[in-house]
């Protein structure tokens, strides 16, 4: 008696590229955008975290996050239609403000007050609606100012 032989079917390839498609809209309902150059902040000062939704789509029941290598805990959530503090990396609490007042068009940002060295590098903007979602990369380049001592 020779070896089962595995049970074989296969899909119309009409119905498989349906299939594919519907996939692809459930993540390609909406595009997260950054901006395209690397932000520049001096140590001390404030700078902002643009990020915004393409097409434009209103953002106010999305899940919205900044986050640095990981996902949690983040530098910022918006989940809920309010701030979420006990979801953020202790390090950002009261040291970030959410910037939402373009939130109805999908557009917003992340202010961080009194940026530090070591808050340099790489951040991302993260949005989510049911199944969808997308994030922007951003890269934020901190520069520090150096004291010249006086010779004398």
């Amino acid at each position: 008696m020779g070896p089962a032989a595995a049970p074989h079917f296969s899909l119309p390839a009409s119905l498989l590229l349906h299939l594919l498609s519907l996939c692809a809209l459930v993540s390609a309902q909406f595009t997260v955008v950054g901006p395209a150059s690397p932000i520049l902040a001096m140590v001390g000062e404030n700078t902002a975290l643009h990020c915004h939704l393409s097409p434009e789509k209103n953002a106010e029941d999305m899940e919205v996050q900044w986050f640095r290598s990981q996902f949690f805990p983040a530098v910022f959530v918006y989940k809920g239609g309010r701030e979420r503090t006990e979801e953020q990396m202790e390090e950002y609490r009261g040291r970030v403000t959410f910037v939402s007042k373009g939130i109805s068009r999908g557009s917003m940002a992340l202010v961080e007050h009194s940026v530090t060295a070591q808050e340099n590098g790489i951040y991302r903007c993260y949005f989510q609606e049911g199944r969808s979602y997308d994030e922007a990369i951003l890269r934020l380049v901190v520069a520090g100012l150096a004291l010249e001592a006086e010779v004398t």
